[in-house]
Order: C-alpha cells, then sequence, then structure tokens
C-alpha cells in the first residue's frame, strides 16, 4: 500500500489554479465483488462530471480530467485486473491538470466526490495517524509473515531481510543486507532473560539468532511508528522475540498457537478484538484529557482559536468529528479566519486547515465517529497557554 507522509498531504491540500477531483471509494480484498468495482468507479466519474460541468469547466477539459479514472473503468484490459485485483480496502484517485495520483489503503473509506481548487484530504488523515493500524508478526520455526491491517482486514508485506525460516538461518543460507546496529536489544528483559545457573542449549542460541534477525528486519519498517504490534505464534516463542525487539508498542498478549495454519483473514478474526479495545482505551484517555484541558487555557473548542494556534504549532492534539465541515478562509497574516456558508472555489474546509497545520507542527490528531466536540465539532489540547 503507498505510504503517505505529512508533507505529502500538505502539498495535495495547498490551492491549486486548476480543479481538482478527489474519488474515495471502498475496495474489496477478494471476492466476487472485485468485479463490480469499476462499476461503482464508472458512477463516481459520473458524478464527478456533473459537478464539473455545473462550475462551468468545458466538455473536453472535462474529458481530460477524468480520463485517467475513465481507463481504469474498463475491467477488460490486463493491466486493469491486476490493478483491481490487488486493492486493501479503500481507493482514492486525486486527478487534477497536474496528472493522477492514486493510493491504496486498508482503511474503508466512504464513496466521496469533491471537486475544487485543492484536492480534500479529511479522509486521509485518519490513514497518516494510523489511529486504527495495527501490525500482526507470525512467526513459526517454518516461516515469518509480516502483516499490515485495521478495520476490514490484514494483508502480508515484504521486507527486506526477513529470514525464511529458522533453519535458513541455521544453515547460514539467509545472507543480510542490512547492519547489525540499525536495531537496539531490549535492556529491559526482566523475566525473559536466562536464569542464574541456566546452561543455554544449542537450539535456544540458534532461536536468539533467529529472532534477532527477525528483529532487525522489522525495525526500519517500524520506525516512528505508533502501531500495535501483535506476536502471533506458540506461546515458547514469544520471550525471545520480546527479548530481543525494542518496539514500545508491543502488546503483551500474543495470539497463541502454530501461526501456519491460520489464513490472514483468521489471524484479522483473532487480533481485532485485542486492538479495538486498545484503539478504544487510547480514545478514552484523548477524551479524558480534553475534559481535564477544557477546565484551563489548555483546552479549547473555538474554531478560530485553536486555527491560529495550530498556525503557531501550539496545537498538541486536534480532535475532530469524522463529518465535520466549516468553509471558510484563513489569512496568516492578519491571525483573521473568513466563515462562508458553502464550499466554493474560493475557499476550503478549514478543520482540514487545522488538521494539516497541527501535523506538520509534530502535533496528533484524533478522528472521532461519535463524539460531540463543541458547536464545530473540533477541540484542541494546547501546548501551553498564551
Amino acid at each position: 500500500m503507498n505510504r503517505l507522509t505529512i508533507d505529502h498531504v500538505t502539498r495535495l491540500f495547498g490551492r491549486r489554479p486548476g480543479w481538482c477531483v478527489s474519488l474515495y471509494m471502498p475496495t474489496h480484498w477478494a471476492g466476487k465483488e472485485i468485479r463490480e468495482e469499476p462499476i461503482r468507479l464508472k458512477n463516481l466519474v459520473g458524478d464527478a462530471d456533473e459537478q464539473l460541468q455545473a462550475v462551468g469547466v468545458a466538455g473536453r477539459d472535462i474529458k481530460r480530467l477524468l480520463e485517467p479514472a475513465r481507463r481504469l473503468c474498463n475491467l477488460d484490459a490486463e493491466s486493469n485486473r491486476e490493478f483491481w485485483r490487488h486493492q486493501y480496502g479503500g481507493l482514492v484517485l486525486l486527478l487534477s491538470t497536474d496528472g493522477e495520483e492514486h493510493f491504496r489503503f486498508p482503511e474503508v473509506f466512504e464513496e466521496q466526490v469533491v471537486v475544487d481548487h485543492r484536492f480534500h484530504v479529511k479522509p486521509l488523515l485518519k490513514a497518516l495517524q494510523q489511529d486504527e493500524q495495527y501490525c500482526v508478526l507470525a512467526v513459526s520455526q517454518g516461516g515469518v509473515r509480516f502483516l499490515e491491517g485495521c478495520r476490514s482486514g490484514l494483508s502480508e508485506r515484504s521486507l527486506e531481510d526477513m529470514p525464511d525460516n529458522f533453519q535458513s538461518v541455521v544453515r547460514g543460507d539467509h545472507h543480510k543486507g542490512f547492519n547489525l546496529h540499525s536495531f537496539r536489544v531490549r535492556s529491559n528483559t526482566g523475566d525473559t532473560a536466562v536464569p542464574h545457573g541456566h546452561v543455554e542449549s544449542n537450539e535456544e542460541h540458534e532461536l536468539r539468532r533467529y529472532f534477532r534477525e527477525i528483529a532487525a528486519a522489522i525495525s526500519d519498517a517500524l520506525k516512528e511508528d505508533q502501531r500495535p504490534l501483535l506476536f502471533a505464534g506458540v506461546a515458547e516463542l514469544f520471550p525471545y522475540f520480546r527479548e530481543e525487539v525494542e518496539y514500545s508498542h508491543l502488546n503483551e498478549q500474543p495470539l497463541t498457537g502454530n501461526p501456519d495454519d491460520l489464513s490472514d483473514e483468521e489471524l484479522h478474526r483473532q487480533a481485532w478484538p485485542i486492538v479495538a479495545s486498545l484503539i478504544d482505551e487510547r480514545r478514552l484517555q484523548i477524551l479524558d484529557r480534553w475534559k481535564h484541558a477544557a477546565q484551563t487555557d489548555l483546552g479549547d473548542d473555538a474554531l478560530e482559536d485553536i486555527i491560529v494556534a495550530a498556525n503557531e504549532g501550539r496545537v498538541e492534539t486536534l480532535l475532530l468529528a469524522s463529518d465535520s465541515h466549516t468553509w471558510g478562509v484563513y489569512e496568516p497574516e492578519t491571525r483573521k479566519v473568513q466563515r462562508a456558508k458553502e464550499a466554493s472555489a474560493e475557499n476550503y474546509d478549514l478543520c482540514d486547515l487545522a488538521a494539516v497545520e497541527t501535523l506538520n507542527t509534530g502535533g496528533q490528531v484524533m478522528i472521532f465517529d461519535d463524539q460531540t466536540l463543541g458547536d464545530d465539532d473540533v477541540a484542541a489540547i494546547y501546548r501551553y497557554a498564551v
């Protein structure tokens, strides 16, 4: 799946001279529904065509702008069949006179078409923040799988330097390209350390080598990451991995059993209840922090104030309702917000602006589906008061 960065979202949110079309749609990981997805995309392209006509874009310009999306609607083309077979849960197509970009995400997006002079980025913010994503490391002596996913499912990701299996390490068949200093061994091994007087067997020694190389392989994949990581494997192997890897979001509740017998879907069914509980706990903690901050100068739910604070780098955490929209324009020179009753070519979603500015200055954005967050469905926890 595509890797999205804060800088990328900021660039997408910037105003452009021509029209931009943002297409969001859910997709399927497998099954007969895959053949229906080009039809659904065709309907979205039709909606975009109508919106472009309504704002006065010439027919030939509409045809040129939407052509990359229209090509994908033809399932008979071999390249398109490959495209639709490799979806994850949500597809984003971004069209402009500068060209076309598409992103695949594990998140399931609602169908949506937005025509504006900038791209619609709020659905991307949730994907960027990873707040509903997680990873699974499925390990046995027979093989290793690293999987990424979210509420809708898991998908395996190939990692450079990941050993094929235990025997490839024992025999020396696994040739690594990584630097052994690219990962760190946990210093707080605690109960995973070898007991005093214990003589380590040759198999234990080789298992430590095996998991040391696994830890090195996932170090780059999880660098600056906050997704929960779940270990799937027989219970006896988990202490070896826990001792070698240093990752603060490793869950202490492993999925026990031989993962070789489980499909990606079956692993997801076991893992998701654990992950969902972690997500709910984190969101409740954020809401509790907001309630306490709201009693002081460190909490705010006035959109105008929040935008100014985000622009100045004072927002530590921004809370947004998933369906929040407030149209208008912000002038950084005067620090003034001008609201508008509806979207137009001259304005944009001020909630998106607040989110992008928060991310640009190292803050976090939490998007809630079922919370009331003030009159504008937005709230903030500040780093410091002014």
